[in-house]
């Protein structure tokens, strides 16, 4: 097992210096500069897809420094940065594409989504409308994520927006969304109808159409909407869960067979693994943790408890994984960013655990523990000023552990 992480260390070291190393190579030509620039893009989009968002980052960095002009390298590192949680990263990639290009629709789209998720609407609203207004070709080689989804198997999937059809639809469903959240119900009903039409094999569309007219009393109109969905899609949870509230009791018992038939399986698997854990016996616990994913991929806690597993198996670098997947899942898990940080702490990578110390205490406000946790990193980053001022701060919120290792850093 150190074996086998030490040479995952060393992978991930390697293409860091690598990359390093050739963007500040001396280049013949602009176009040499450019076909390296291209090169590490594919290479940040090829971890992005395999779920190495970090990864992703540092490779799309190089791309950028070597062609600071090229507004689709912000947008994918934009994106890279989202997976990570990293909303406002994001944003201020997205806001540079804009700088370069103003009319740049996927940039605006990307932006417009944040801030939606931000509670925005005002604004979100605005971006919709102008793309809604404006777009009519896709003129961008950057790959745009819709989302994140998950295969049977477990595998994380992200899926692209191919067609100018498919961005117009999720444009209007968006808006959709917005105008429902600031209660212009009319217009939120003709977005949603427009976005159907445009991409009518969409079973989500149908799904917050359905629960949007259920919100408003018309139970008839979200049933088909659902059934709707479910024709596309048979297996769609969100369909099912919801329309098994509006179905009779036969109907209900075989839509709940289809739900909770095989979670019961998962929570069982969720349950021996930590009664494992608590006993001690890690490889075990592991491994009911991988078949109750298998089962539920989209498990946020199972997520998160793996990757607690994997750390006391110091696999630090699955463990990151399983937690940043967790945090995508459920954003409510900000202890996610802890967990995060303390395995960088184990890898000995002290700027990135500071950072997500920092993610954390932006998130979830502050802590004492992880004040003293965070101060320990600035310490072995070899900045006694920020050590010291963070101890500080925790022994201001009573953790006393933060005073020894104080007294060696503040003068």
């Amino acid at each position: 097992m150190k074996k086998t992480q030490l040479l995952l260390n060393l992978v991930l070291m390697l293409s860091v210096v690598t990359a390093w190393s050739q963007e500040t190579a001396p280049y013949e030509s602009q176009k040499d500069k450019e076909e390296a620039s291209d090169q590490y893009y594919k290479k940040g989009n090829l971890a992005v897809t395999n779920g190495q968002y970090e990864l992703g980052v540092i490779y799309y960095d190089s791309a950028v420094h070597l062609a600071p002009s090229m507004a689709d390298l912000y947008i994918v590192r934009g994106q890279a940065k989202e997976l990570e949680g990293d909303d406002m990263g994001a944003l201020a990639d997205y806001e540079a594409t804009l700088k370069l290009d103003p009319k740049n629709h996927a940039a605006l789209f990307k932006r417009a989504l944040i801030y939606y998720k931000r509670k925005n609407y005002t604004q979100a609203a605005q971006d919709f409308t102008y793309l809604i207004n404006n777009v009519e070709k896709l003129e961008t080689k950057a790959l745009l994520f819709k989302g994140v989804s998950y295969e049977e198997d477990g595998e994380l999937r992200l899926s692209g927006i191919s067609t100018v059809s498919e961005m117009k639809a999720d444009i209007y469903v968006h808006r959709a969304l917005t105008y429902e959240k600031m209660g212009y119900n009319t217009p939120a009903m003709l977005d949603f109808d427009k976005a159907i039409e445009l991409n009518e094999h969409d079973p989500n569309y149908y799904v917050y159409r359905g629960m949007f007219r259920l919100d408003r009393g018309d139970k008839e109109g979200a049933i088909a909407d659902y059934r709707k969905a479910l024709k596309i899609n048979p297996h769609h949870r969100n369909a099912l869960y919801n329309l098994s509230f509006l179905v009779d009791e036969d109907e209900r018992d075989e839509i709940n067979k289809i739900l909770f038939g095989k979670g019961d399986f998962a929570k069982a698997y969720s349950k021996r693994a930590f009664d494992k854990f608590q006993k001690g016996e890690y490889e075990g616990a592991l491994l009911d943790y991988d078949s109750a994913l298998m089962i539920k991929a989209d498990n946020a806690s199972d997520l998160m408890n793996r990757g607690i597993v994997k750390s006391k198996l110091k696999n630090y670098k699955g463990a990151i994984k399983d937690f940043n997947s967790s945090v995508y899942t459920d954003n409510s898990l900000t202890r996610n960013y802890v967990l995060i940080a303390n395995a960088y702490q184990e890898l000995a990578d002290y700027n990135y655990a500071i950072k997500y110390y920092q993610r954390f205490l932006d998130n979830a406000g502050p802590d004492g523990s992880v004040y003293y946790n965070m101060g320990l990193a600035y310490m072995k980053y070899n900045n006694d000023n920020e050590a010291c001022l963070t101890f500080r701060k925790a022994i201001e919120m009573g953790e006393e552990r933060a005073e020894k290792p104080m007294d060696k850093v503040c003068f």
